[in-house]
């Protein structure tokens, strides 16, 4: 997991005194692509995770395949998006919230193909836990990219699907969240701060509600969505054939205007 994530996310993001909260590196005598990727998800959602997965195994493959892949520079950003619009009350069982809008054999066969599916990639899907708010989730998501930017988001944010879907954790649960964030190398004592605190809210709530609206506006209902290079957008998980594509796409664009 540590390398496909180091992989995919902002290949040239070091963490050194260069690198601040709000920092943006100076790409005006940058010769090789870039190419940005922002990527609207939920924690709770269970195809975002799928679709991360793929886009991390398609970027490994085309830095390994495509001439002069190994050169470009993958930056991804994620952008904070609310499943639930009215945030839940309480944690439930996810089979009781599956139950909510399927039957039985539904669930059934929903679970089945999220096992199939995530298997090849790494992903051991287990339905046994309880899923929330991902409120929480989203504020450490916003918080890591301050502190860290794209690398450091794109850890916290493997680990908070890794916690809600494989290890059958709570992500709504305060202490789960803090865990995930010093498991992706965030400070504890400064974690808990955050959280104690407002930090995060307003700007996740504004970023939520702007993503839906953006979304709806291309007429797009759901996550995972992928933005790849400002033009190539998918929503759902995807397959490698169409992210490979559309990074080849997106480096053609940022070649011809650099």
């Amino acid at each position: 997991m540590g390398n496909q994530t180091t992989a995919s996310c902002e290949v040239d993001l070091r963490r050194s005194a260069e690198f601040r909260p709000g920092h943006q590196r100076n790409n005006a005598h940058c010769t090789m692509p870039i190419i940005p990727i922002e990527i609207i998800s939920d924690p709770i959602c269970p195809w975002c995770y799928i679709g991360y997965r793929t886009l991390q195994r398609t970027i490994t493959l085309y830095q390994k395949t495509y001439p002069g892949g190994s050169k470009d520079t993958f930056e991804i950003s994620w952008r904070p998006y609310f499943i639930d619009e009215v945030e839940p009350e309480a944690s439930v069982l996810i089979h009781d919230r599956m139950a909510r809008r399927m039957t039985e054999s539904q669930i059934i066969a929903a679970q089945t193909r999220l096992v199939r599916t995530g298997k090849p990639l790494g992903i051991n899907f287990s339905f046994g836990g309880y899923i929330g708010s991902s409120r929480l989730a989203h504020r450490v998501l916003f918080l890591a990219t301050q502190i860290g930017g794209g690398e450091l988001q794109c850890r916290v944010a493997e680990a908070l699907f890794k916690y809600q879907f494989e290890l059958e954790r709570d992500i709504s649960d305060p202490s789960v969240v803090v865990k995930v964030a010093v498991e992706g190398g965030i400070d504890e004592g400064g974690i808990r701060a955050f959280l104690a605190g407002s930090g995060g809210v307003e700007e996740v709530e504004y970023e939520a509600k702007a993503a839906r609206e953006r979304l709806k506006l291309q007429g797009v209902n759901g996550v995972p969505c992928f933005v790849i290079g400002g033009e190539v957008r998918f929503e759902g998980a995807g397959d490698w054939e169409e992210f490979f594509e559309a990074f080849v796409a997106a480096r053609e664009a940022a070649t011809s205007s650099s």
